[in-house]
């Protein structure tokens, strides 16, 4: 029993160790063996043998020389990008993505499908030819492939990968996505709510990776949320923590698809700023927009945005609203977890200036003064692919290990 143990035991501490080394070279790139022992104080042996095996894997390279000390010049160790490669699949109420991604997070080929099936086996056929698409454009062979992360609508459990009850995909009721896809790809497949997916893309890749608390809100077609706290994901008892769509702003306000009234995703979400232009068109106020916005969810917000860049009065008006309402939930957040940061993402915070700025002249006036001060809210720095990568970071987290900051 007790050999077992001490076995058991040197092979996490010969896997932490390796995560140490490999991510470390990760953040800083090429680096010397004796850089890499100076920089986490393990023994030279330690460290040749933990680069030895990273090398074996192809996870690292050696890669030029170092400058001379008054010896030799030492072998310089770096990240082999192209030692594997993992997926990222954006799944949402009005867009499928699949993206190709190699070990430092770059995109290599991306695959949109315009129309989301409605049904689950659809939607896997759809990830799966999506999947074989941007492979073959890359000339990447599955075998090279470490797994997918999925970017989908909560409420889900990330351990099961099963889909619950999400609002934003009506029908869908314990949908077992994780199970259904890795036997569709044999693949490993993660699964994780968009809000924890998008904030964990931005601390890996983004404008977060130095920051230790770190909130993301997506303002598009719905409204979500993630919360990274002490470098962790924040899921809360059943994983449904960040939920900030479906806090209520508005005690007399319209009815939500969560079944809830005056829910933030009901009043400033892409859907809802659409149901009200409509409402507007029908009442006889002045628009280029139609009163048939709301018919086709994935139309919704780019109509809104192409009539706002127009100087439509009534999107701009909208698109303002929005911003306000927005301000309020950062000012919420701030003061109930005072982050260092905060990142607005989605196409209404990333294709229309005054909802950022709107929101965060709000919610820094409304927020506790010396919280505000010591916080920065910015746009995603990751663009329109924020769900993307933040799915294939779930694949990096694990092949890396947690982030050394």
């Amino acid at each position: 029993m007790f050999s077992e143990l001490h076995m058991a035991n040197g092979v996490v501490i010969r896997q932490v160790n390796r995560s140490t080394v490999l991510n470390l070279i990760r953040q800083e790139g090429s680096l010397s063996r004796a850089d890499v022992k100076r920089k986490t104080g393990l023994t030279f042996s330690t460290v040749s043998s933990s680069i030895a095996d990273l090398i074996d894997d192809g996870l690292l390279r050696e890669w030029g020389q170092g400058a001379s000390n008054g010896g030799r010049r030492p072998t310089l160790v770096s990240l082999n990008p192209t030692g594997r490669y993992v997926l990222g699949c954006e799944l949402q109420a009005a867009s499928l993505r699949v993206g190709l991604f190699d070990l430092t997070g770059s995109m290599l080929a991306c695959v949109e499908h315009e129309e989301r099936p409605a049904t689950p086996d659809a939607v896997v056929q759809q990830i799966a030819a999506g999947v074989f698409h941007v492979l073959d454009r890359s000339g990447v062979s599955l075998e090279q492939v470490e797994g997918m992360g999925v970017a989908a609508p909560g409420p889900l459990s990330p351990n099961s990968g099963i889909l619950r009850t999400p609002p934003n995909l009506p029908g869908w009721r314990d949908v077992p996505l994780k199970r259904m896809l890795e036997l569709a790809l044999d693949l490993p497949v993660l699964v994780e709510k968009d809000g924890n997916a998008a904030a964990l893309g931005e601390a890996w890749l983004g404008a977060g990776q130095h920051a230790r608390s770190l909130v993301f809100i997506i303002v598009d077609t719905g409204i979500g949320s993630g919360i990274l706290l002490n470098g962790q994901l924040h899921r809360g008892r059943n994983d449904g923590a960040g939920e900030i769509g479906h806090t209520t702003v508005d005690l007399d306000g319209p009815a939500c698809r969560c079944g809830g009234y005056g829910c933030l995703e009901a009043m400033a979400s892409g859907l809802a700023l659409s149901r009200k232009a409509a409402a507007a068109v029908r009442r006889g106020v002045d628009s280029c927009l139609s009163d048939g916005i709301v018919t086709d969810e994935s139309s919704g917000v780019p109509t809104l945005l192409r009539a706002a860049a127009a100087g439509d009065g009534l999107a701009n008006d909208l698109l303002d609203e929005c911003g306000r309402f927005i301000g309020i939930a950062i000012a919420n957040v701030v003061n109930m977890y005072n982050p260092e940061l905060i990142v607005l993402g989605g196409r209404l915070a990333l294709h229309h200036p005054q909802v950022v700025e709107r929101a965060c002249e709000l919610g820094r006036r409304r927020a506790f003064p010396t919280l505000a001060q010591s916080v920065s809210v910015v746009p995603s720095t990751l663009g329109d692919a924020f769900l993307m990568k933040g799915a294939a970071s779930l694949v990096l987290q694990r092949i890396f290990g947690p982030t050394q900051q």
